[in-house]
């Protein structure tokens, strides 16, 4: 062999070489991932079942799905850089009633690098809630330092529960005509079909005025200012989103700063007692329209020792197909039936254990804490049934850190 031949025979074998050398570099690596789901905030008594992760690898967008799992996945990946995504089904209980749902959980851009990785997911509980939920009614109001009763400081809260932006424009609050201390056989009987309200306030709009994010809330004020210049244990609603100011009462202050809410059917006026139940609902009918159709003529029997005395009254009538939530309200000593159709609320909450009990005052219902999710925001717990959703005798939200 030539020299010649031979340095291009030496040149070719080193070549041959370094590509083996390189494939040998080249081999696709994986790393055995460790996935575990964390169970969701509050939550104890629970089943996780059929849960199932899928991986979408960022630099390619090929994804892999795993086999289902309970709590703990392990899986073997090349390595990259993972968009994760998990999903299944919750069984749980809620003060001694079972109930079922889905929870999810995902993370972008999770580095799988190594012969094993360890990654941890918080699960959320997916709420089928599409729309606002009431989260707190402050109905009772205040007393000064004197004890006499404060009036103008009460308030509702609305939370969007739901996963997407809702709008606020056009709904209604609406305060139930009956009370849940006092029982009648009423004529006609309407509440599996509709709720009797004795007042309907509405938020003004014309549709996407006024966008809710995911877990962000309004505060509907009685009177929207600082209520502590005129009782120093009051609260300040300046900052309220709306206030249901009334013209017809003398006295009040209208802030120019928040919009009010419009008096679709008379005024509110908050039972400080609890005796009235709260509904938010929307209408998809002009308001003229309702005015004139849904009008609620009843009548019933007052029986005092042992006369009978026929009596009627008039009020208007919110299907209970348009009704978005509903929150019955009592107190322990008097309740005597909830004023509104099961299907909407099975239970009550209230503040105080008597009628005219001084220690509600200062006090709100709010409603529970379901779980947080990762990025703060909170679910509220909403089973229709307003006994276990609800925290009695809660210290306000707006009081917390006042």
């Amino acid at each position: 062999m030539t020299k010649k031949y031979l340095f291009l025979f030496l040149m070719m074998m080193v070549s041959i070489g370094f590509n083996a050398c390189q494939d040998d570099n080249d081999e696709l690596r994986t790393t055995i991932l460790s996935l575990t789901v964390q169970s969701p905030e509050e939550m104890t008594d629970f089943t996780l079942s059929e849960l199932q992760a899928v991986f979408t690898e960022r630099n390619t967008g090929e994804k892999t799905l795993s086999d289902p799992f309970t709590g703990t996945l392990m899986i073997l990946l090349p390595e990259g850089t993972y968009d994760i995504a998990v999903q299944g089904k919750i069984s749980y209980w809620i003060n001694g009633k079972r109930q079922t749902g889905e929870v999810k959980a995902s993370k972008e851009s999770n580095v799988v690098l190594g012969e094993k990785a360890v990654l941890s997911l918080p699960l959320m509980l997916v709420i089928d809630h599409t729309d606002f939920l009431i989260s707190e009614i402050f109905f009772t109001g205040t007393q000064t330092p004197e004890k006499k009763q404060y009036n103008g400081d009460k308030y509702m809260v609305i939370y969007n529960n739901s996963d997407e932006v809702l709008y606020a424009d056009g709904l209604v609050i609406g305060q139930t005509d009956f009370l849940t201390v006092t029982k009648h056989a009423y004529r006609p009987d309407i509440m599996a079909e509709a709720v009797g309200v004795d007042c309907l306030i509405q938020i003004p709009g014309t549709g996407k005025e006024y966008p809710v994010d995911p877990g962000k809330y309004l505060v509907i004020a009685d009177n929207a200012i600082d209520h502590r210049e005129y009782n120093p244990q009051s609260i300040d609603l300046n900052k309220a989103d709306f206030e249901w100011y009334s013209t017809s009462l003398g006295g009040e202050v209208d802030n120019t700063d928040v919009p009010n809410m419009f008096n679709l059917y008379d005024r509110m006026v908050m039972h400080n007692r609890g005796f009235k139940s709260f509904i938010l609902a929307r209408i998809p009918v002009e308001n003229e329209q309702y005015l004139k159709d849904y009008r609620y003529h009843y009548d019933y029997d007052f029986v005092f020792n042992g006369i009978t005395y026929p009596m009627d009254g008039d009020c208007y009538k919110v299907p209970n197909e348009w009704v978005v939530d509903a929150v019955n309200l009592s107190v322990e000593s008097e309740f005597q039936w909830i004023v509104t159709s099961p299907a909407l609320d099975m239970g009550w909450t209230s503040c105080g254990k008597v009628d005219k009990d001084p220690q509600r005052y200062g006090k709100s219902v709010r409603r529970k804490v379901l779980a947080t999710n990762p990025d703060g925001t909170q679910k509220l717990q909403d089973t229709n049934n307003s006994s276990v959703d609800f925290i009695p005798d809660a210290t306000p939200s707006l009081m917390e850190n006042k």
